[in-house]
C-alpha cells in the first residue's frame, strides 16, 4: 500500500531535497530561503512560485521525505508469504532505510520538535500519521483473522501504539546512535506483538 504521491516538476523535487539536505546539516532555525535556493541551484523566487512560501516547502519536503522513508517498509504490507515473518521484514526494512537516509531522519525528528510551532507543518504529519494508522490496523486486522495477531488486540488503537513506538526507535536512533541498537529493540517488539496471539 502506497501513501499518497504528487508528481513535481524538476526544480520542485529540487527545493524539497535542498530542504532536507539543509536542515539535516544546519538544524530547522538556520535554514533560510537563500539557503536552501543556493543548494538547490535554483533562484529565490522559485520557492515562492512553486510552494507559495519557505514555511510550505519545509512542511511539504520534510512530509515527503518521510513519505519516502516508509515507501519501502509499506510495500511489504501487501506481500504474499507468512504474515509473521512479513511484519519482522517490514521492522528491518524501516531500519535499514532510516540507515540509509539518515539525513531524512534528522529532518523528520526535528520537524517533530518544531510542529507545535508551524501549523501547516503540524497538520501534515498529523494527516500522515492519521494514513499510517489507517494502513496498520488494515495489515493488523489481516494479521488477526489468520490468527496471528490475538484476539484481544484492537487494531486501530494498537496501529497508534506501534506509530508511537516507531518514532520513538527513530527519535532514539538519530539521538543516540551509539546507544541500544534500535534494530534489536525493534525485532524484540515486533516478536512480542506476534506473540500476543497466545495469550487470553
Amino acid at each position: 500500500m502506497r501513501l499518497p504521491y504528487v508528481r513535481m516538476s524538476e526544480t520542485a523535487t529540487a527545493l524539497m531535497a535542498a530542504t532536507r539536505r539543509c536542515i539535516a546539516r544546519d538544524g530547522l532555525a538556520a535554514t533560510t530561503s537563500r539557503s536552501i535556493t543556493s543548494e538547490a541551484g535554483a533562484n529565490l523566487g522559485a520557492i515562492t512560485y512553486h510552494f507559495g512560501s519557505k514555511d510550505h516547502l519545509v512542511a511539504e519536503s520534510l512530509l515527503e521525505g518521510f513519505r519516502e522513508l516508509l515507501a519501502p517498509a509499506l510495500e511489504l504490507l501487501d506481500a504474499d508469504g507468512d504474515p509473521a515473518v512479513r511484519t519482522l521484514e517490514i521492522v528491518r526494512t524501516l531500519l535499514a532505510t532510516l540507515d540509509d537516509r539518515r539525513d531524512d531522519a534528522v529532518a523528520y525528528v526535528q520537524a517533530l520538535a518544531h510542529a507545535p510551532m508551524a501549523p501547516e507543518l503540524q497538520q501534515g504529519i498529523v494527516a500522515l500519521w492519521a494514513d499510517l494508522r489507517r494502513l496498520i490496523a488494515g495489515d493488523m486486522s489481516r494479521l488477526q483473522s489468520e490468527g496471528v495477531v490475538g484476539g484481544w488486540v484492537d487494531p486501530p488503537a494498537m496501529s497508534g501504539v506501534l506509530l508511537a513506538v516507531a518514532n520513538g526507535f527513530l527519535v532514539q536512533g538519530v539521538v543516540d546512535p551509539e546507544g541500544p541498537a534500535v534494530a534489536d529493540l525493534a525485532t524484540r517488539f515486533a516478536t512480542l506483538l506476534l506473540r500476543s496471539r497466545d495469550l487470553t
